[in-house]
């Protein structure tokens, strides 16, 4: 009788013991997956921005807008305005593809300042098929996340 009376306890013991060390393990693990994963979506949002700003209009017909001083003031800073724009997406696109150094070196020509639409494309594709596989590792399976 006495035997029984520490066996009672002993798998609740036990189950406390390994939750109290697998817990922490456990929840560093995912929150490095949930950074890693938050820095491929920075990544591919920067990528997509800075692909929409090489496209940003430099100029405008006057017709459009009406011919007034304060149209000719806008037209002359217009292409001013896009290339600002364009350098600073260009400058986070590239802090942001620097971010994921640790994860991945994704192939491209960074020794160019401006980036050809083909590159933007790479680009895209190599990031989000990284990111897939982040989330492959959480979720469990490809066939889960195609539902």
């Amino acid at each position: 009788m006495q035997m029984t009376s520490w066996l009672t306890p002993a798998p609740a013991l036990t189950g406390v013991l390994v939750g109290a060390l697998f817990a922490p393990l456990a929840a560093t693990r995912f929150g490095w997956q949930t950074s890693r994963r938050e820095a491929y979506d920075r990544a591919i949002s920067a990528v997509r921005v800075a692909q929409l700003a090489a496209k940003y209009p430099r100029t405008v017909n006057l017709v459009e807008i009406g011919d007034t001083d304060e149209a000719r003031t806008y037209l002359r800073e217009l292409p001013i305005k896009g290339f600002e724009y364009y350098r600073q997406a260009i400058q986070e696109m590239r802090s942001a593809l620097a971010t994921l150094e640790p994860y991945l070196i994704p192939e491209w020509d960074d020794d160019q300042w401006q980036t050809s639409d083909s590159t933007y494309a790479a680009l895209l594709v190599q990031l989000k098929k990284a990111r897939r596989k982040t989330l492959i590792f959480y979720w469990g399976s490809e066939r889960r996340l195609e539902r």
